[in-house]
Order: C-alpha cells, then sequence, then structure tokens
C-alpha cells in the first residue's frame, strides 16, 4: 500500500484575488479610477452653461456610484468572497447553458386502456 500525502482541495468560491483597501482588489480599483476619469471627461466636455454642468456632475456622480455598489455589494452577508458582478457571471453562464429534459417513457398499453375507457363512456351514454 502506497502512502499518500495531504491533498488540498480548494473550494470552487475561494477567491485569488488580494484585498487591498476595504476588501477592494487592484482590479476593482483600477475600474473605480476608470469611472471616475470618465466622469470628469463628461464634466470637462462642451456646453459649459451652469445648468448643464451641474446636470454632468449628477450624472457623473451617479455613474461612479453605480460602480462603487456594483463593487461593494455582497448578495450573501455570510461570504464576503462573492461579489454581485460574480453572481451576475454565474447567472448568465447558467442561462446560457443548454438545458436538458427528460421525458417519461410511456406505458405499453396505454392507448389500448384509453380506447377501453372510451368505449365505456359511449356504452353507458346508451
Amino acid at each position: 500500500m502506497k502512502r499518500r500525502g495531504k491533498e488540498f482541495i480548494f473550494p470552487e468560491n475561494v477567491n485569488k484575488n488580494y484585498g487591498v483597501w476595504k476588501d477592494y482588489t487592484i482590479a476593482d480599483i483600477g475600474w473605480i479610477i476608470l469611472a471616475v476619469i470618465v466622469a470628469v471627461i463628461i464634466v470637462v466636455l462642451p456646453p459649459t452653461g451652469i445648468a448643464f454642468i451641474l446636470f454632468k456632475i449628477c450624472l457623473g456622480v451617479i455613474g461612479v456610484t453605480i460602480v462603487m455598489a456594483i463593487l461593494t455589494i455582497r448578495p450573501v452577508a455570510s461570504r464576503k468572497n462573492i461579489k454581485v458582478r460574480d453572481l451576475y457571471r454565474i447567472r448568465r453562464k447558467y442561462y446560457q447553458n443548454q438545458k436538458r429534459y427528460y421525458l417519461a417513457p410511456k406505458k405499453r398499453d396505454e392507448r389500448r386502456e384509453i380506447i377501453i375507457q372510451k368505449f365505456r363512456k359511449e356504452q353507458s351514454k346508451n
């Protein structure tokens, strides 16, 4: 009998990313910076009327808030490593998979039983 060492099996939901700040990874911080840059570009673009600038600032704040919410919200409170975007990715992958449907086998004498029942009903009416 050959002696084997310990086997370590990592579950599928273990995340390899390292939290840099407040459970944000480097990729998350990159998405936040990208959202802020896009918001600043939207604010800087013309027209430059005061109403337009306020509208563009509100639009930029809403955009950055949505990005932060997607990166921050955890759908399962007890699991800190599952994020909303992971949940959406899993759902999309599930809905794209081919579904399998199994048909129940027909009974051998099912047609004969139906015919006999119809015949009995017709006789009872006469």
